[in-house]
């Protein structure tokens, strides 16, 4: 299978950062989540293998609701990715099976409590938080704990750990605006255009 990517210049500077928090922000088109869904590709095929031989990695992706994930990232992994997606309804996850790639990508909405609990008990090589600005910034220090944790250290641990998020701006004052305005030390923000 071939795939040819070419990053807008903003999106490029974004995946080549290895800030453990990633976010770009920009408007509508502006090809945010073209960026996220292949820097998650990228990072599932540079992936270590582990003492199979193959290359395992699993991702959250987390959205408000699943409509939204559905409406959205589904529609644009399998566009991109369809030949080597298959998407499990009943689990709500896409599987990456590409030569050696195992990749686990789990879409994880957060309109019930039970999907947040879920979330919070995942073992994770990373996570992408679509649409950052509709959750609660909280949301950040929460996923961060079920990072790195996938796989185990017995399989070779994860060769990349970390978020990646993107939004649309945030309104001027909130806490999102000011996440990105003052950013944590292991932060990077991307503002398009």
């Amino acid at each position: 299978m071939l795939l040819e990517y070419t990053a807008p210049p903003i999106c490029a500077s974004f995946m080549k950062s290895e800030a453990f928090i990633r976010l770009i922000a920009g408007p509508v088109g502006s090809g945010k989540t073209t960026a996220c869904l292949f820097e998650l590709f990228r990072r599932a095929c540079e992936q270590k293998a582990a003492p199979d031989g193959l290359r395992h990695t699993r991702f959250a992706i987390v959205r408000s609701t699943l409509k939204q994930l559905k409406d959205t990232i589904l529609q644009d992994v399998l566009s991109w990715l369809g030949p080597v997606a298959d998407y499990r309804v009943s689990e709500s996850t896409i599987y990456i099976t590409v030569g050696d790639v195992r990749s686990e990508w789990l879409m994880i909405p957060l309109d019930t409590p039970e999907d947040q609990r879920r979330l919070l008990s995942m073992q994770l090589t990373g996570a992408w938080l679509s649409e950052c600005i509709e959750m609660d910034l909280d949301m950040i220090s929460s996923v961060s704990g079920r990072c790195g944790r996938y796989p185990s250290a017995n399989q070779g641990g994860a060769t990349w750990v970390g978020i990646i998020a993107d939004t649309n701006f945030p309104s001027e004052g909130s806490d999102w605006w000011k996440f990105m305005e003052e950013p944590q030390a292991d932060s990077q923000i991307f503002k398009q255009p």
